[in-house]
């Protein structure tokens, strides 16, 4: 119930993160089987958990797997570091597993996170080789993952650790929300009452597996700290392999979750007189109750104080004022009525969260003197409960415009308050909601097979992509490194860049807005010449940039980039073009002499046809007068390859970052084509992975037939003897 109703999983599902969602599901599972592999269960135990991994790994979000693998390696380090220990049961003195089984044990885990790593190769092997060429690889200094500042952007501030236990202490959602990161829609609460039971699960005798869980837990909070902890935080960023590739750090906080709940869930064992709980601690006494009494006292009286406090508003001016100067240390406005607004927020948690507290110290207090209420009903009570503290927080998630208000603009530009927007719209009510827009048929055939340059709000629209019109625009958080420099250059507002919008066809320009008449010769001076009036008009202006080169064409003036003043930087390559210092239009950068050489002239040469437009072909007709090169000004990247009349050609870098293929004189088919070598390899890893989780579910039937078996020892969970059997 807590894991699945977490607002952080909640938000995930609501706000479209799929792939987020979807590995995360996996992830305690893949625990609780890697718990099993080190508990000594057997080959079948190792083929699970390599299979579950593999699965994750398919679901397509690697950070979500890789903290997956943080928590399945912090077990096992803990697991192998852990000494013998003495448990006197009875007659019989039992010991922890000794070193040279934990270890072989530890060596099974291995081989199942080798396995799954096998089996979502198909996928892994891809994105290794594409993140050397992303801002995943090349965006920090020196290259080698993104920087610091885009890797701890939304970085939990210690101010914010409240929110653990107050979901609007720092306000709720993008309006009110008043903290350290950029923006965000949810509060990482967890609630006193999860927190409480996971205080209690020291008592439940199972001390390792709760040291393991809280340190899991306290180090996850410490690096989703981000740049708030700076100390430890880098040291990971630069020195644990893989980690500065991801960004987000306060999205680690699944993991802290996920400990939270696993000792929530021991914590309600002891409290609800959990038999196993109970023979692990000692507690051989059932009518030594006393200690159970401690929660029932503590939420009931926290729970009162709340309630007091947000009954009686005695705080709402204290609160106000907090978040005020909250906002002014972030850099964020906020008006009084949205101050009001949050603290109503704040007020209806506090009542909330009051009674809901108070109800489980009753029920706690209930259980610690009914026996048959205590091991029948206080898991389920409790459980209701934790179904109400969380689902209170997910429903202002998932139905914003119930409770939450936003800021937007009056006729006169002013700003105001609000209802917040409705999420969760259908992927059907919103193609709809774009196939109406009247622009789009005119968008469609005044682009063509350019790019459309969209600018101010519209620069990460990724809705044009939807309806197979390339742009300039549009987003996504691991885009090509290459292209990102032309991204921050096409979309800075000060000066956007005119000369490169052209020189990629783009097009068509849209706006929001319509153009006052001064900025057409803005826009001239920087490389842009706009027909004076729009192709479309209303929601959306579209005008014509009359400057733009088509996407494909033929040249015959080349140079070597060895010629160039930085050589093959493509950072000052760019600010040459859009300084108007080098004519992209007549000629070209190549990385070497293409073959056969072009013939320079400056007659005009032949148009270039789209004959198929696709995005991962691309077939081109064309006429050659004369030797020339036919430059795609689409971006170059390892896999592509180029076909002529047939026949494979060397595909060329031209311009740095873009595509070409020489041709001799004549007419000639060119079929530009992406086969990415790597899945084919990750395929055949896969195979192999699925090949080797098949032998391990059928070995204990061929052990069988042998007469032989694996080495197990009937625990609870790694080194929790709770028989005489010792290994079979």
């Amino acid at each position: 119930v807590a894991w699945l109703l977490l607002p952080k999983v909640v938000a995930w599902g609501v706000h479209g993160h799929g792939t987020k969602l979807g590995a995360a599901m996996y992830l305690p599972w893949i625990i609780a089987w890697g718990w099993q592999v080190l508990g000594g269960r057997g080959p079948r135990a190792v083929a699970v958990t390599a299979l579950l991994l593999g699965l994750q790994f398919l679901r397509g979000h690697v950070q979500i797997t890789f903290y997956t693998l943080l928590a399945l390696g912090w077990m096992a380090f803990a697991y192998g570091i852990w000494r013998p220990q003495w448990s006197l049961a009875g007659k019989s003195a039992l010991t922890i597993p000794a070193a040279a089984l934990r270890w072989r044990r530890i060596a099974w885990l291995g081989l199942a996170i080798g396995l799954g790593f096998m089996v979502g190769a198909i996928i892994l092997v891809p994105v290794s080789n594409y993140a050397k060429l992303s801002i995943r690889g090349q965006d920090s200094a020196g290259g080698g993952g993104v920087g610091f500042d885009y890797a701890t952007g939304w970085s939990l501030a210690p101010a914010e650790l409240s929110t653990f236990v107050l979901p609007s202490q720092t306000g709720f959602g993008k309006a009110s929300y008043v903290g350290y990161m950029p923006f965000t829609d949810y509060p990482n609460y967890f609630g006193f009452l999860l927190l409480t039971l996971a205080v209690a699960a020291w008592w439940s005798g199972r001390r390792r597996l709760c040291v393991g869980l809280g340190v899991l837990a306290l180090l996850t909070v410490l690096i989703a700290l981000g740049r708030h902890s700076p100390g430890l935080y880098q040291l990971l960023y630069h020195g644990l392999p893989y980690f500065n590739k991801f960004r987000v750090p306060s999205m680690i906080l699944i993991l802290t979750g996920f400990a939270v709940i696993g000792l929530a869930a021991l914590g309600l064992g002891w409290l609800a007189g959990d038999k196993e709980a109970e023979k692990g601690s000692g507690a051989d006494r059932p009518r030594r109750w006393q200690p159970r009494v401690v929660p029932a006292v503590w939420l009931g009286g926290l729970g009162l104080l709340l309630l007091l406090l947000g009954g009686s508003g005695l705080v709402g001016g204290a609160y106000q004022d907090g978040l005020q100067s909250l906002a002014r240390t972030t850099g964020k406005s906020t008006m009084p009525e949205l101050l009001a607004a949050a603290w109503r927020l704040q007020q209806a948690d506090l009542i909330r969260i009051g009674l809901l507290l108070m109800t489980a110290g009753a029920l706690l207090w209930f259980a610690a003197r009914n026996q048959r209420f205590r091991r029948r009903g206080l898991v389920w009570a409790l459980a209701i409960l934790v179904l109400f503290d969380l689902g209170a927080v997910d429903r202002r998630i998932v139905a914003p415009q119930r409770s939450l208000l936003d800021v937007a603009t009056d006729s006169q530009g002013r700003p105001q308050l609000v209802a917040a927007a409705a999420t969760g719209h259908r992927p059907e009510a919103l193609r709809k909601m774009w196939l109406a827009d009247p622009a789009l048929p005119r968008l469609r055939e005044a682009v063509g097979n350019g790019r459309i340059w969209p600018l101010t709000g519209a620069a990460l629209d990724n809705r044009y992509m939807t309806e197979a019109i390339r742009s300039l625009g549009g987003y996504h958080p691991a885009k090509l490194a290459a292209f990102e420099q032309i991204r921050q250059r096409l979309n800075n507002p000060q000066r956007p860049a005119g000369r490169l919008a052209s020189w990629l066809a783009g097009g068509v320009i849209a706006l929001q807005t319509e153009l006052p008449p001064g900025a057409f010769a803005v826009l001239r001076e920087l490389g842009v010449d706009l027909a004076p009036e729009p192709l479309h008009s209303g929601a959306t202006y579209l005008y014509e940039n009359r400057s733009a080169l088509p996407r494909a064409r033929l040249v015959t003036h080349y140079q070597l980039a060895s010629a160039l003043p930085e050589k093959d930087a493509l950072g000052p390559f760019l600010d040459a073009i859009q300084a108007g210092a080098h004519p992209f239009a007549d000629i070209v950068v190549l990385e070497r002499d293409p073959d056969p050489l072009p013939t320079g002239q400056d007659t005009p040469l032949p148009e270039v046809a789209f004959v198929r437009d696709g995005l991962d072909e691309v077939v081109l007709s064309t006429v050659a007068p004369v030797p020339a090169l036919l430059l795609l000004a689409d971006m170059y990247a390892p896999g592509w390859k180029v076909y002529v009349d047939g026949q494979q050609r060397p595909l060329l870098r031209a311009d740095l970052c873009l595509r070409a293929v020489a041709l001799s004189a004549g007419e000639h088919e060119v079929r530009f084509l992406y086969r990415d070598p790597a899945v084919r390899r990750g395929l055949m890893l896969s195979l192999a992975g699925l090949a080797g989780v098949a032998v391990l579910f059928l070995w204990p039937i061929w052990a069988r037939r042998r007469g032989q078996g694996f080495a197990t020892v009937a625990e609870d969970g790694p080194g929790e003897p709770q028989s005489e059997q010792g290994s079979a």
